[in-house]
């Protein structure tokens, strides 16, 4: 029998884990800003992620409004992400203290945040190209990229009747993440 090459496993890891912790991040701000819960996206989203929920809700029920299941599970997530990559690549556990591991995961919570909202950003921008009719995705969308777009519209106004926003955020967005390479090197891409 053969051995599966560890970088198809290191692949399919980051790849489950960076899903997951993009649908629980999704799940966490479409519970926030989007009240409407019979909208049919918010509900994908709901039930994509209602098998790793569901379970530790049973624990950690919502408390006044916050989504607690869903936090502690996002928090686990982009905690254990670094330390197993790490061990999937070296075979070794790295041993950093908690201050570290938490500002690690405070990193991986960040790349992933920024990788979430240019997508949407990305996905928006495409969208308005075509005439299409309104739909759930679409109002989820508008939704949750106006909360970054229109602080900055208020800054930069279009040109020539041409909003340039979604590619000023994106040029940010890309800026912060060299920045980030810069600052980690070794760190950026492992997470």
């Amino acid at each position: 029998m053969r051995f599966i090459n560890m970088s198809v496993v290191i692949f399919l890891f980051r790849n489950v884990i960076d899903i997951l912790i993009l649908m629980l991040i999704l799940r966490i701000w479409i519970f926030y800003t989007i009240q409407n819960t019979y909208n049919t996206f918010a509900t994908f989203i709901n039930m994509l992620s209602k098998p790793i929920v569901q379970p530790i809700k049973t624990f950690f029920p919502n408390i006044k409004n916050i989504e607690l299941s869903s936090i502690i599970i996002l928090v686990v997530l982009i905690n254990i992400k670094y330390p197993i990559l790490m061990l999937l690549n070296t075979k070794n556990i790295p041993f950093h203290n908690f201050i570290t591991l938490i500002f690690i995961g405070f990193l991986v919570l960040c790349k992933s945040l920024g990788y979430l909202i240019f997508w949407l950003i990305t996905i928006r921008s495409v969208f308005s190209w075509f005439n299409r009719k309104s739909n759930d995705f679409d109002y989820i969308l508008i939704v949750l990229t106006n909360q970054i777009i229109q602080p900055i519209q208020k800054i930069i106004l279009p040109i020539g009747n041409v909003d340039i926003t979604p590619f000023i955020i994106s040029l940010m967005l890309y800026c912060m993440n060299f920045v980030a390479m810069d600052l980690f090197p070794q760190l950026w891409f492992i997470i």
